[in-house]
Parts: structure tokens; sequence; C-alpha cells
């Protein structure tokens, strides 16, 4: 992102005929690419965890290729890496790698195509046939089985609608939580500066400060700020701030009653998680006491009506309070072992 190799990765994987994919971090980075699967890892979607392991070659720009971002090797199947990065001591640094280039993306990216073209090389790679088809027909919100309860929401289904009432052109803040796991594959950012994850050193509640952030530096585009129960509670005090300043944000709150990482983690281990089940919240009625418009969802049905109202009349925020099924991330939490 930093260095704006967009154009040169995308020119790249053309020639060879790649798919493209980013970190968590570059996000948006080829939106609107046909070749694109979006986010790897565990925040990606079913069919890039289908397909990433048939790739017999994995180019990485900038990328570090943690635990998260390769599912603890898993996603890699038995390809060839090449590590690009600008820091050569970052390279290898949480996989093996076949080649090694220090330097920019974008140059590097750029050498790549022009030895390749003086070469005369040229592939189409994945992007033939069934597997092109399927990715550019692939949509994350026809790939999964609703897991709704009697008022509750599957959090899938929740930004699944949320991406398709909201504008295209957004400001997607994350805070942190085990939710987040759940959402990325069903929500499109237009481009990297509209995707700002508050999730330094994985410490829940910096998501409402940082859509403060995002609202005032992009006043042309909403902002959609997800944070979780949790988050939301630690910092109410933001959520004031940002209705007493009038900003264009719609936060919605990922309501499970718990810490639900603390309460999935630990409690197959045996311990008790009765600390971090706090019980229910109301955060519409909190949110209405402060001053803002809000609304509870326990149903896809409750989100229509508030959301398109509210884009009628963007004077300030509009809270959404969805009461959610909570699933365990077991993939998460099983480790490399």
């Amino acid at each position: 992102m930093l260095a704006d190799a967009g154009p040169a990765l995308e020119a790249l994987g053309e020639r060879i005929g790649a798919l493209l994919a980013t970190s968590l971090m570059g996000n948006g980075l080829f939106a609107g690419n046909a070749a694109s699967l979006g986010v790897c890892g565990g925040y990606g979607s079913k069919l890039l965890e289908r397909l990433l392991p048939e790739a017999d070659l994995v180019l990485a720009f900038g990328a570090g290729l943690n635990q998260w971002t390769t599912m603890f090797g898993r996603l890699l199947g038995d390809a060839a890496i090449v590590q690009c990065d600008a820091d050569a001591r970052a390279i290898g640094g949480h996989r093996p790698v076949r080649l090694g280039l220090a330097g920019d993306a974008a140059e590097a990216a750029d050498a790549l195509g022009e030895e390749l073209e003086r070469r005369g090389f040229a592939s189409d790679g994945f992007r033939t046939g069934e597997v092109a088809a399927e990715v550019r027909a692939y949509s994350a919100a026809e790939d999964y089985a609703d897991e709704a309860g009697e008022g509750l929401i599957d959090p899938r289904t929740l930004v699944a609608e949320l991406d398709r009432l909201l504008p295209p052109e957004r400001t997607v803040v994350y805070d942190c939580g085990h939710w987040t796991w759940f959402v990325t594959p069903f929500l499109n950012v237009p481009d990297p500066a509209g995707f700002v994850p508050a999730q330094g050193f994985m410490s829940v509640g910096h998501g409402l400060a940082t859509a403060i952030g995002a609202a005032v530096a992009r006043p042309d585009r909403p902002v959609l700020a997800l944070t979780g129960d949790g988050g939301a509670m630690m910092a109410l005090g933001e959520l004031d701030s940002i209705i007493a300043q009038g900003l264009v944000v719609l936060v919605a709150v990922f309501n499970d009653a718990a810490y639900g990482a603390e309460v999935h983690h630990f409690g197959p281990m045996g311990r008790p998680t009765g600390m971090v089940e706090f019980g229910d919240r109301d955060f519409a009625a909190v949110a209405v006491a402060l001053g803002a418009r809000a609304a509870t969802v326990r149903s896809a049905d409750d989100l229509a009506a508030p959301i398109e109202d509210w884009l009628a009349r963007p004077a300030g925020p509009l809270v959404l309070d969805p009461r959610l099924v909570s699933a365990r991330l077991a993939e998460a939490f099983a480790g490399g072992a």
C-alpha cells in the first residue's frame, strides 16, 4: 500500500495468470479486480481457502506471511514462496522461502514484469476456464449457511446486509475482537484508504476513537464502524463524542453478551468464563439517551428501514445494536500444533 504497488502487482499478476489476495492490512488494494480473492488467511473467504493450496508459487510483496495470514502455513500447501520486502530482515521471518527479494514492492514487481517481457513469457495460469469463471462469479454472501437463532442474527448475515444497504464509497473501521473473523469476506471496501483496522496489539476498544478520525479525515464518505459489545463498553466516551460532534458514522455493535474470544478460548480448556459473560446490554437505549438515532436488530429485516432513513438524513450517527449468535472460532484457537 505505502509503495502504491497495486498497479504493478496487478500487471504482474495478469502476465503470469496469478490470482490476487492481500493480508488484512492491505484490504482493498485489488478492489474491483476480477482476479482478486480478497483477504488471505483466517479473515478470508471459503473460495480462497479452496484455491490457494492449489498454487505452485506464491509471490508475497510486503506481507509477513504470519500464522494468521497463512493459517499456520496450511493455506500455502506445497507452493514455492518468493517473498519481497523493503526490510531484508523480514524475509523468511515466519515461513521458509525459496527466494527473497529485498526492495520496494512496486519497483520489484515492475522489474519482474520487465524481465518476463524480455523473455517473452506469459501464462494464463489460474485465469482460464472454470477457475477464472468461479472467481468472477463468487459471492461470499451466497457461500455460507445462516445460523440465526431465536431473536439472534448471524454476524455474517448482518455484514452482508450492511454491505448491500450502504453506498460502496465508505470508510470501514474495525475494532478488535473475536467477531472480526466472521465478517471480512462479506464486506467490500472501495480502496485501501477505505479500510482502517484499529487492531494494534489486538486490544479491544479502539474502534470508535478511530472512527472519529476517519470521519473527520474523509467527510465525503460515511463511516461504518464495527465494534464488539466489550469494546463498545470500554469506549462509551468515544460514542458520546461521535454523537456530540454530529459525525456521519454508522456504529454496529456486535452484541453477544460476552467477551467472545475469552469465552470460546478458555471455555473448552475447562476454565471458568463467568467473569467475561456480562449479559445483555441495551446499546440502542444508551445511544438514544446520548442523543443518537438507534435501532435494535434481531433479524436482517430490522436493518433496511433505519439505514435508509439515516442515509436520507445523514446528520449525526446511527447506532445499531444487533443481538448475535456467538459461534466458536475453533480454527483461530487451534494453533500450529
